[in-house]
């Protein structure tokens, strides 16, 4: 399994990064953070059940998030609504092998995204509509092997369904074990040329690794099989450009390839922990040498931020990841890069700090319902910040405490464990029935801001009222009016006022439904007379039901979860 699993969006302001499931290991947690230089933000969490490992993580501009498990199934998250939007499962001859999307920012507009797939022997680049999800095209890329030969054995090309997919912003590269580098034009799809070079031998993913070069998209970087990193020129498809391998790459892992072009004829280039300057004069008797290494040589994710930096995410234990900041401007003076925690809250001094470690915070992790951003339902967010030499020293002692702890509840009986967990969940529940509370205020003080632009009174309400005030909530997008309008529970008011609304303003309002359902769950009664009344009286597509249906689809499936952990509870206490 691979626990460093990570990408950023086109402009680097986001970054999406696999979690370690604490529900069950076929449930994928994939946490979505705001990247500032020297801290990150938890905005989202998404989630999806399957079987199949993730294999791969993208970026759809800044609105969707990719999913590809194993090589069956690709994912599709909306980030707007916080919620599956898509889902594309493959038949029994065909297997995904990579997802991309444009990674130049000025790309925003089209928000395309791409998947790799084989349909027996043959590889085809899908393009796909971000607006709907719909396929838009195919792209014939040649053939697994360059096989012409029609006895294919589909038992030893899974084995070799290793790939990887670029798309730039005017061409579409593909690399397949056995095939070399295929360049074809975005546009129109043609070919127009290839790169040959010897594949590498160790590892899967890790030995299709390629990646297009900052600053200039005409330059291609990949690893050949000896291990060297050579950047290639995607006009005339020739070397330009090679770092020679120091070490076996088989003693690597999270294998990273990050180039920049920092003059006209030299590059920076990061690859496994250390940064390389490379220069293209082929008279120079050293035309590389490294700059600086980072300050772990654990695994490495890479984020692209901007021209000059990026930010590795390094792997310190399985739950465990460090933040760090890489300059490739070839002037920097510093010699080891700023390093700050990711997911972690500041070590803190006192006594509150013996007690924030025993006791599980039930606010970190917040799921976004549909149509929220980000703000409505994050309450507590967790900044990280630079970390010191002092903070080392503090996670090594806290390591020591938490050994120490593990000893004492070894020796505890399942009675008194029991005890020690009930205790937590009631101080869990008190801290949810506050939030409870946080939540009913909010939701009375949008009432009451209403009620103030105009006159409209729930417990007077009547079906002619009732309309024309849900009308003017949903055309203006006013909030304030809509839990106005939300306020009112007669039955028999509601079900008339559905019946004489206009069906667009119907598909809106379940949108604006189904947020609150997934925002708040303890309104889910009153929220679903609302919802009952909508699907009876309206025609809705499968795109407009297919929010609500994966949120409730997700919100049955834990329940499976709980089922069994009662029915183990019940064989230990009984």
């Amino acid at each position: 399994m691979n626990l460093l699993l990570s990408a950023s969006s086109p402009d680097g302001s986001l970054a999406a990064i696999k979690a370690p499931s604490s529900a069950s290991s076929s449930r994928h947690l994939i946490r979505i953070y705001q990247v500032g230089d020297s801290s990150t933000t938890l905005q989202s969490t998404l989630t999806h059940a399957s079987n199949l490992p993730l294999v791969q993580l993208i970026f759809a501009g800044r609105t969707s998030v990719l999913g590809l498990f194993g090589r069956q199934e690709v994912v599709v998250w909306d980030l707007d609504r916080g919620v599956v939007a898509a889902t594309f499962s493959a038949s029994d001859d065909q297997a995904f092998l990579s997802l991309a999307a444009p990674s130049d920012d000025e790309e925003e507009n089209e928000n395309n995204y791409y998947a790799l797939v084989r349909h027996g022997p043959k590889l085809v680049v899908h393009e796909y509509l971000a607006s709907s999800n719909k396929l838009r095209r195919k792209i014939k890329s040649g053939r697994m092997n360059d096989s012409e030969d029609g006895d294919v054995d589909y038992s030893e090309m899974e084995k070799k369904d290793a790939a990887s997919l670029i798309i730039t912003s005017s061409h579409v590269i593909v690399r397949a074990k056995g095939c070399g580098i295929r360049v074809m034009e975005k546009d129109s799809g043609k070919k127009t040329g290839k790169i040959k070079l010897k594949e590498s031998s160790y590892g899967e993913a890790s030995s299709m690794e390629m990646s297009s070069c900052i600053g200039d998209q005409n330059i291609l970087a990949a690893i050949e099989k000896s291990g060297d990193a050579v950047l290639f020129d995607l006009g005339s498809c020739k070397e330009v450009a090679r770092l020679p391998t120091d070490s076996s790459p088989t003693q690597k892992t999270g294998l990273q390839l990050v180039a920049q072009q920092t003059k006209e004829d030299s590059f920076t280039l990061f690859r496994y922990d250390s940064l390389y300057s490379i220069v293209t004069e082929k008279n120079r008797s050293s035309p590389y040498e490294k700059i600086s290494q980072l300050s772990s040589s654990n695994p490495v994710a890479v984020f692209l931020r901007s021209n000059d930096k990026a930010l590795a995410l390094i792997q310190q234990r399985s739950s465990d990841y460090r933040v760090q900041v890489i300059d490739f401007s070839e002037d920097s003076e510093e010699e080891l890069p700023a390093v700050f925690k990711l997911d972690q809250e500041a070590s803190s001094k006192g006594k509150n700090e013996a007690t924030s470690k025993k006791k599980r915070n039930s606010s970190e992790i917040k799921v976004l319902g549909p149509g929220q951003a980000g703000s409505e339902t994050i309450t507590s967010v967790k900044k990280l910040r630079v970390n010191s030499c002092e903070d080392e020293d503090e996670m090594d002692v806290e390591e020591n405490g938490d050994d120490d702890d593990g000893d004492e509840t070894r020796n505890l009986t399942i009675g008194e464990r029991l005890q020690m967990l009930t205790d937590a969940l009631d101080e869990e529940n008190n801290d949810g029935e506050e939030n409870d509370n946080d939540d009913d205020k909010a939701v009375t003080a949008a009432i009451a801001a209403a009620v103030g632009k105009t006159k409209f009174k729930p417990q007077k309400a009547t079906t002619e009222s009732l309309k024309e005030l849900l009308t003017q909530a949903l055309q203006s997008s006013d909030d304030n009016l809509l839990e106005l309008a939300l306020s009112v529970h007669d039955m028999k008011i509601i079900a008339t006022t559905i019946k004489e609304m206009n069906e667009d303003l119907l598909v809106i309002l379940l949108g604006k439904l189904t947020s609150r359902l997934a925002s708040s769950p303890l309104r889910a009664e009153s929220l679903s007379i609302w919802i009952s009344h909508c699907l009876k009286r309206g025609s809705f597509d499968s795109e407009h039901l297919a929010v609500l249906r994966n949120m409730l689809y997700e919100r049955i499936e834990s329940f499976s979860d709980l089922l069994r952990l009662e029915g183990r509870l019940s064989m230990m206490v009984d």
